[in-house]
């Protein structure tokens, strides 16, 4: 069996990884609000379609 699995994580590892982590969910909070802004974008488009068609 290998004690390497058993042992503690390296040096600074919990921290960098926290960091990773951070990161992550960072770009996923930024990518909806974009994804967000374009489609209130288009709903507003649609609108004034509709509103020039009436």
């Amino acid at each position: 069996m290998n004690t390497q699995l058993l042992s503690s994580p390296p040096e600074g590892y919990i921290e960098w990884l926290k960091k990773i982590k951070e990161r992550i969910r960072s770009s996923q909070q930024k990518a909806v609000l974009a994804a967000n802004s374009e489609m209130i974008a288009l709903y507003w488009q649609i609108g004034r379609n509709i509103l020039v068609r009436q």
